[in-house]
């Protein structure tokens, strides 16, 4: 294959079409996806196609009237390449300004309705080619900045559109230069090839990369679910421990102690026994809520099972420990208390240990269970803590109760 500029059109509106029936096939059949997706990929087909029938019309300069081969193919491209754009901002939750690029192309119309405007190939150029360098680079700034999940398909998107871009600018530079009079003239020449080259290449990355995105949020959000509690949103037991563990293998040789807190929700059973079942599931999700709000962000949380719920302090100390479990069983009780105009009693035993660095995860969380069984023993709502030593032994430290109000009072 002869690597000229018609072959090179021809390349290029086969590859715009194939796009945009890929981005169909994909919104119509995919079942993973959100509507921001969704909404992104009907754009993508939409936009390409444009884009592919103004190609078209604009590869057939000099064989059909100008009206079809210079306004309306520009007004397509413009549109086509403009839902482009959208489309990406859309898929990143951002608004996609259709109206913007809506106003480009039929801005594109009216100047074309001025035979100074029309009859001059390098202001047209410069029209058009501007307002694509100008889209093209919001892209890549989106791809870099507003890339929020960190999606490495929406940054590689970011870099085929800077190579995109240059394409265009290219090609407006040397139209400026050579002054060029027609596009016919400018057909055969060197540059022309070379910025069809460019532009093909980004092309065929932009059917790929649209449908990569899509695919790596599904997956990224598959794991996300999976590592998550569906009711309270925490991370579970397997998500907890990966993150723990991981974090303690960074910091073992660092001196210093950690603290583990695990807290048992002892009377859910007997609440959803006698209000229903959809009541217990309001209390997890009230405390993992309070969990979310006091816990600091350094801290790492998780949900190892229905009634129990762990957090990790990183440099910890007793007083640290005993403050942070007694205002989440505080605020757990007083916000209950307040939703229950005081019906509800729901107690909470905590069992807590300081650890050195070096000490395993599973001991650590081994003594807070023995706290938790302590304080079920001692009458429950109480806080139970463990200093744990070097040597794997534990020395109990003082366990007051976990709610600064009355235990009647207290949800």
């Amino acid at each position: 294959m002869q690597l000229d500029t018609p072959t090179l059109f021809a390349c290029l509106v086969i590859a715009e079409f194939a796009g945009s029936v890929i981005f169909l096939m994909f919104y119509l059949f995919w079942p993973i996806r959100n509507p921001d997706s969704a909404r992104s990929l009907a754009m993508w087909s939409l936009g390409m196609f444009l884009a592919a029938c103004g190609t078209l019309l604009i590869a057939m300069r000099g064989t059909i009237p100008d009206a079809f081969s210079i306004i309306a193919a520009n007004f397509l491209i413009l549109l086509g390449t403009g839902l482009r754009r959208s489309g990406f901002a859309v898929f990143l939750g951002l608004r996609g300004h259709v109206w913007l690029f809506s106003i480009i192309a039929v801005g594109w119309i009216v100047l074309c309705l001025f035979p100074p405007f029309l009859d001059s190939f390098v202001m047209r150029i410069n029209y058009v080619q501007g307002c694509l360098i100008v889209s093209g680079l919001w892209v890549v700034a989106m791809a870099f900045w507003e890339n929020k999940e960190k999606l490495r398909s929406a940054r590689l998107l970011g870099f085929t559109t800077l190579i995109e871009v240059a394409g265009f600018v290219w090609f407006t530079l040397n139209q400026n230069i050579l002054l060029v009079p027609s596009f016919l003239e400018a057909f055969p020449q060197g540059f022309t090839v070379i910025f069809l080259v460019t532009l093909l290449f980004s092309i065929i990355m932009t059917i790929v990369l649209p449908v990569a995105m899509v695919i790596e949020r599904s997956m990224q959000r598959f794991r996300e679910e999976a590592a998550q509690n569906d009711l309270t949103g925490l991370p579970n037991r397997r998500a907890f421990l990966n993150a723990a563990e991981d974090w303690l293998s960074e910091n073992r040789e660092r001196p210093g102690v950690y603290g583990i807190m695990l807290f048992s929700m002892d009377e859910i059973e007997d609440v959803s026994e006698k209000y229903g079942a959809p009541m217990g599931l309001a209390l997890l999700q009230l405390f993992a809520r309070v969990m979310k709000d006091m816990l600091p962000e350094t801290s790492i949380s998780g949900q190892l099972s229905d009634t129990k719920f762990v957090v990790l302090l990183e440099e910890a100390n007793n007083d640290l420990v005993h403050l942070t479990a007694q205002r989440l069983c505080r605020h757990f009780a007083l916000g209950c208390h307040q939703a229950s105009a005081g019906k509800l009693t729901v107690s909470i035993s905590v069992g807590a240990v300081n650890s050195p660095m070096s000490t395993h995860l599973s001991r650590a969380l081994g003594a807070a269970e023995k706290g938790v069984e302590l304080s079920r023993r001692q009458g429950k709502s109480q806080i139970v803590l463990f200093d744990m030593k070097p040597n794997g032994s534990v020395r109990k430290t003082k366990g007051p109760a976990a709610f600064s109000t009355s235990r009647k009072n207290a949800a």
